[in-house]
């Protein structure tokens, strides 16, 4: 490398390697003793409410909503005989999520680190923060049972009476996400990412007794048991995520597409009811296709498979298309459209329903974003990522900001 590019690279590694000792600090944050975040649907004073299952759910799915950035690098080198050295290639900058054939070059290095807010809103279209169970299901209903029983309205006895819940749902994830590339030949690159999460889970729960949706269970004016109960639990969680391993190789480049193929392994090192990873291996297969035309713009056309390796009816179908531009200068864009679909009918399924039930999702999202380049070969980033449908787990918005920086190995 050249002086002037040695000070821009240390004063970058500086800047990395500070990023990376905060995020490892998080998961040694002073948290109070808990259990783990999906436990808080144990409280015993929550028994009765049909929320136990709720836990197991968000476990198995809401790892599935958290943005995975691409493994591909930002700045690209070429080899030129003539100079016997490496040289930043021009053109676009690349997608923010989806992969392009595009590799780094051969001993060429990429760090990066990006931050990621997630907060999670709906499911299945209704909102997490107004959840009311249903009045009745296949006959059966949601109850507090009464010691010594008590008369309804009507004289008739009862030991049991009908609860209207509602449940207001909190479910948040910071992400901070460090991830390094490195070009093994001019056609074959690799990358490592291991996201460090602070996740929190909150749980606000107003019952009113009886259920007004069942006029049958009245009770008499006055009775001490007719009221509203209210509860409230709450827990965070730091901690590291799945750890993420990819490889991608150009099988070949033609004068309109370039093909690669791309593999994914992510590691379960993240805890599931921490909603902090997916709690299985999972291996991603997938075909690349783009092109850089003009040194202007770039479309991409992503098909992959995510095998969830102890459980295949849990694998899913996921692609993207879109594509990249140089704007202007060193500003460029990049919309990508993505969409994952289930194999399986019903993906996690809850035995009392009363709340929701988690179905089969086809998952679409635009991914929208703006990169910058500076100092030759650094590059930073700015996204959001929007869902199209309702179905599944799902955030409003999720925002994701990044900075990252390619330079060849001194050797």
């Amino acid at each position: 490398m050249l002086p002037s590019a040695r000070v821009r690279f240390a004063s970058f590694r500086r800047l990395v390697i500070r990023a990376l000792m905060a995020a490892a600090f998080v998961p040694a944050l002073p948290l109070a003793a808990r259990a783990d975040l999906t436990g808080l649907f144990d409280n015993p004073t929550l028994a009765g409410l049909q929320l136990k299952p709720l836990g197991p759910a968000l476990a198995n799915t809401v790892a599935s909503t958290y943005p995975v950035a691409s493994a591909s690098s930002s700045v690209t080198y070429v080899y030129d005989p003539a100079l016997e050295t490496f040289e930043r290639r021009t053109g676009v900058l690349g997608p923010i999520f989806g992969e392009r054939t595009e590799t780094i070059g051969k001993g060429q290095v990429n760090l990066g680190v990006s931050y990621s807010y997630v907060n999670i809103s709906d499911i299945n279209g209704e909102a997490l923060d107004n959840l009311v169970n249903k009045p009745l299901l296949d006959g059966r209903f949601i109850y507090f049972q009464v010691a010594g029983g008590t008369r309804l309205a009507d004289g008739r006895f009862t030991t049991y009476l009908p609860v209207r819940v509602r449940a207001d749902l909190s479910v948040t994830a910071h992400i901070i996400a460090p991830a390094i590339t490195y070009g093994i030949t001019p056609d074959w690159d690799v990358n490592l990412a291991l996201p460090v999460m602070v996740t929190s889970l909150g749980l606000d729960v107003t019952a009113k007794v009886p259920d007004p949706r069942l006029p049958q269970f009245a009770l008499p004016a006055g009775s001490p048991l007719t009221g509203t109960r209210t509860f409230s639990e709450s827990g965070s969680a730091a901690g590291i995520g799945d750890l993420l391993l990819r490889t991608k190789y150009v099988l070949h480049r033609f004068d309109w597409v370039d093909v690669a193929a791309g593999l994914g392994l992510s590691f379960p090192t993240g805890d599931d009811n921490d909603l902090q990873g997916a709690g299985t291996m999972r291996v991603q297969p997938q075909l690349i296709l783009s092109h850089v035309f003009e040194d202007r713009i770039e479309p991409l056309i992503n098909l992959a498979v995510d095998i969830d390796t102890e459980d295949a009816s849990r694998s899913v179908f996921a692609w993207a298309a879109g594509g990249t531009a140089r704007l202007y200068g060193p500003v460029n864009a990049a919309v990508v459209f993505l969409g994952r679909s289930q194999f399986s009918s019903l993906a996690d399924e809850i035995p009392d329903p009363f709340f929701f039930q988690i179905e089969r999702a086809d998952l679409f999202d635009a991914s929208v974003g703006v990169r910058v380049l500076f100092a030759e070969t650094g590059v930073i980033t700015a996204n959001a990522l929007i869902p199209l449908n309702d179905d599944g787990v799902r955030a409003d918005v999720i925002p994701t900001v990044g900075v990252e920086y390619a330079f060849s190995m001194p050797w």
